[in-house]
């Protein structure tokens, strides 16, 4: 790069390059951590439509959130430079080290056990994006291959996996993807850009070709083609589908069982004489010419031969004989047992692949009417916005609607081995049916509806413009959640993980333990607001007891009621004696005196999550949409709002707006609830 920083990061090295981008090795000026940067190509951002790609897809990339995916922070731009900030995943000796690179390093072939624990990790991974859905359309990686396989941290000799660039084909464009591979194989070879089809790239015609590098690009680009589908090289408008996903998993598992990729009549891995699953069943299974075929999960099916070893199983699909002639001359001779050393080879008849699909139905590997699906949360149906504002009345009741609640499901995790030793069995909650843990409610304060300012014409830039909104009569907790509140909803989920898989506690950073498998408030603490709680556990604990998380502006008029002597919750001005910031910790709920609506804590002690996403440039629309605004219909953070014990006093006003990642768990976030009013 030609500068040595790039927004607020300081660029150490680079680390790698591709057709989606270089890939630097960075660190953050102010908090001087390390991440990976992927500056996008720029002639593919200065490109007709990727502006509309971006703002389309990027959204979806940054929500992912998984034990082997490569977390992408933020995306931002830089005198037109547009790039991405993951996670920077080293190996033991701290290098960025990808699949590729490992096994290249490798004196000897992976065990069958060291490629199971590897192929596990990708497919854990794969069905989690799968179950991922956006405006009707499933994601999936759409370029999977190893050098989009980084190996991190080792446990008992098994690398812990980590998949890159997911989605961001869709990004950049498949087509661009294919075009910039092929651009780099022919500036090594020197090759005329007519003979290539790619006249506008005259570019690379001035540079020599150096038999190494040649060979370098050479294997970048023939590994990006040969990890696609059938499907994604006929040119698919949509770059492929999850079922592509599944064909490169099933060249991966080739490749790390083989040695090499498969092509033409190509045999079997029965044939190495050394494997004891039934390896074969996988690869006929992921490597269907049509995507119908393929099955829908990839973890079942690795479940399914980890059940059984080749000696408990069926002959393999290709050692079936065909079915006779409808009248032969005389019975056909029994097939023979073929030892375990026999070449067997790909693309067998279709008695062959009629067999293989009933006996994955049967498995459940295969379900093409039942696929995976991503676990449903019925909210509470919002209410419909009056025409005029809701008037209060003595017969007002708060509208508080049980939802369908769901525990998680536990399921054999891949990534266990880096958890706990390989001598000692893994540990798995008991799921016990909990008794008589009722939840502790909190008392509400009815907020009328009518006409409210919000905003400030003096603050940050996202808070300008100050306009009028329209609200519905709401209510809202008196104080956040506490420690002795939350702590009975972890105790009903036996986890701190939710339905799908999201952390929604960090232990570590809140006052709550475990101790032998007991939940344990440290002392003094049980009146104090609970803390380290990600978005998602405040979301799952308003599922569980009722409400709902309050809306952005909600939460601001309920703070100042609208009015323009209230900056602060209480006033003009604000003291340390009216509110916890600029402190040591949190201090019990209610310690402070509440606002003009009878309201505790909402200035200082913890930032409160938002149902919103956050829109920098959001109020413009809400100036336009004011009745009832609840914020984007996307994004990629969270609102949080009110400050907390430690921070500045310009923090604790009634517009200002924090935001944050919704997976980000800290000692400073926790919660307050709302629930509509009938």
């Amino acid at each position: 790069m030609e500068k040595e920083t790039l927004g607020d990061f300081r660029i150490i090295s680079q680390i790698g390059r591709g057709p989606l981008g270089d890939l630097y090795l960075g660190e953050h000026k102010f908090m001087k951590k390390r991440y990976a940067i992927k500056v996008l190509p720029k002639e593919l951002v200065e490109s007709e439509g990727f502006l509309a790609r971006f703002e389309a897809e990027i959204g979806r990339v940054c929500s992912l959130e998984h034990l082997n995916l490569a977390k992408v922070h933020t995306v931002s731009s830089h005198n037109g430079v547009y790039y991405l900030v993951t996670d920077y995943i080293a190996d033991p000796y701290g290098e960025s080290t990808n699949l590729s690179s490992y096994l290249g390093s490798l004196n000897k072939k992976l065990t069958e056990e060291g490629v199971f624990a590897i192929l596990r990790q990708v497919a854990y991974a794969l069905d989690y994006i799968h179950t991922i859905r956006f405006d009707g359309r499933t994601m999936f990686h759409g370029a999977l291959k190893l050098t989009n396989i980084l190996v991190g941290k080792f446990k008992e000799d098994v690398p812990h996996i980590y998949l890159t660039d997911v989605g961001l084909g869709n990004v950049i464009g498949h087509g661009k993807v294919l075009t910039r591979s092929l651009v780099a194989v022919a500036k090594a070879l020197e090759l005329s850009p007519e003979l290539t089809g790619l006249e506008s790239e005259k570019r690379f015609t001035s540079q020599d070709a150096d038999a190494a590098k040649m060979t370098k690009l050479q294997r970048s680009f023939l590994q990006n083609y040969a990890f696609m589908a059938p499907e994604q090289k006929l040119g698919s408008k949509e770059g492929g589908s999850p079922k592509s996903d599944v064909y490169s998993f099933g060249i991966l598992a080739y490749f790390l069982l083989m040695g090499y990729l498969p092509e033409g009549y190509f045999k079997m891995p029965s044939s190495r004489g050394d494997l004891t699953r039934d390896w074969d069943l996988l690869i006929q299974a992921t490597l269907r010419q049509s995507p119908l075929e393929r099955p829908d999960s990839l973890t079942a099916l690795l479940e399914q031969i980890a059940r059984k070893e080749l000696s408990d199983i069926e002959p393999s699909i290709d050692k079936i004989s065909p079915s006779p002639s409808p009248a032969p001359p005389e019975p056909p001779p029994a097939p023979k047992k073929v030892e375990p050393t026999s070449p067997s080879y790909g693309y067998a008849s279709s008695t062959v692949l009629s067999s293989l699909e009933q006996r994955l139905t049967q498995t459940g590997a295969v379900s093409r009417v039942n696929p995976i699906k991503k676990p449903e949360i019925h909210k509470p149906e919002p209410q419909v916005a009056a025409s005029e504002p809701a008037n209060v009345s003595a017969t007002a009741t708060i509208d508080i609607k049980p939802s369908e609640f769901k525990k998680p499901e536990f399921e054999d995790n891949p990534g266990a081995i880096f958890q706990t030793p390989k001598i000692v069995e893994p540990y798995k909650p008991q799921l016990k049916e909990v008794k008589n843990v009722e939840p502790l409610m909190t008392e509400m304060v009815i907020i009328p509806g009518g006409e409210y300012l919000r905003g400030s014409n003096i603050g940050a830039r996202d808070e300008k413009p100050r306009h009028k909104i329209v609200m519905d009569t709401f209510a809202l907790d008196v104080h956040p959640v506490t420690n002795e509140q939350f702590v009975r909803f972890l105790e009903v989920m036996g986890s701190e993980k939710n339905a799908d898989n999201n952390d929604m506690i960090l232990l570590k950073d809140s006052r709550i333990k475990r101790f032998g498998g007991k939940l344990i408030i440290e002392s003094g603490y049980s009146k104090h607001p609970v803390v380290g709680v990600s978005w998602y556990g405040a979301q799952a604990y308003a599922l569980w007891i009722g409400k709902r998380l309050p809306t952005e502006a909600e939460w601001e008029v309920a703070a100042s009621l609208g009015k323009e002597d209230r900056i602060y919750p209480l006033g003009l001005n604000i003291e340390r004696s009216q509110a916890n910031f600029f402190s040591s910790d949190t201090t019990p709920v209610m310690s402070y005196p509440p606002n003009e609506s009878g309201l505790y804590d909402l200035a200082g002690n913890v930032y409160e999550w938002c149902e919103d996403w956050y829109g920098y440039n959001y109020y413009e629309t809400s100036l336009h949409e004011p009745f009832n605004p609840k914020g984007p219909a996307q994004g990629v953070y969270r609102v949080l709002r009110g400050g907390c014990w430690k921070s500045l006093v310009e923090d604790m006003r009634c517009s200002h707006r924090h935001r944050n990642n919704p997976g980000t768990m800290n000692k400073t976030y926790g919660f307050r609830l709302a629930a509509d009013v009938k």
